[in-house]
C-alpha cells in the first residue's frame, strides 16, 4: 500500500484513492503514527518509513461522547479518545469548532459533541473553553 494516496477529507473519512477506507482498527493503526512536519504537513511514520498523506482540513475528527467515572471522553472517527479531565481551548474557524489533541487545533469537533459540550463553555474575553465537571472519582 502506497500511503501518499491516502486522504483525510475535510469531513473526516479516509480515503485511499477514491476509495473509502472504513475498517476502522485500520486507521487506527495509522492514526495513531501521524507526525507533523516542520512545514505543517502530515505524514505516517511506521517504523523506518515515512509516507506523507493528504490531510483536508485537520487529521482528527470527534463523533463520539461518553461520560465516565474518570470524567468526559471523546471518541475519534479513527477510534481513538481523549480524556476531557481539564479544560480545553475551543478554537473557532469561521463556525467550526476545534480542539487541540497532539497539535493545536488538530481536531474537529462534530456539530452533537460541541452542542453537548456546550454546556461547559466558559466564555473569557473572545477566547471560550471547555470546562469539563470532574470525573466521579475526583470530585
Amino acid at each position: 500500500m502506497d500511503l501518499k494516496d491516502i486522504t483525510i477529507r475535510a469531513d473526516g473519512k479516509w480515503y485511499y484513492g477514491d476509495a473509502e477506507m472504513f475498517r476502522r482498527n485500520i486507521l487506527n493503526i495509522l492514526a495513531t503514527h501521524i507526525e507533523r512536519e516542520e512545514d505543517g504537513a502530515y505524514c505516517i511514520k511506521l517504523g523506518d518509513d515515512i509516507n506523507p498523506i493528504t490531510v483536508e482540513d485537520v487529521p482528527f475528527l470527534a463523533i463520539g461522547y461518553q461520560e465516565t467515572d474518570e470524567g468526559i471522553k471523546l471518541r475519534f472517527h479513527d477510534l481513538q479518545e481523549i480524556l476531557l479531565d481539564h479544560e480545553f481551548k475551543l478554537t473557532l474557524k469561521g463556525d467550526v469548532p476545534y480542539i487541540s489533541y497532539r497539535w493545536e487545533a488538530d481536531t474537529r469537533l462534530s456539530r452533537g459533541i460541541y452542542w453537548k459540550l456546550s454546556d461547559y463553555f466558559d466564555f473569557r474575553d473572545n477566547e471560550v473553553f471547555i470546562v469539563p465537571p470532574p470525573g466521579k472519582g475526583q470530585e
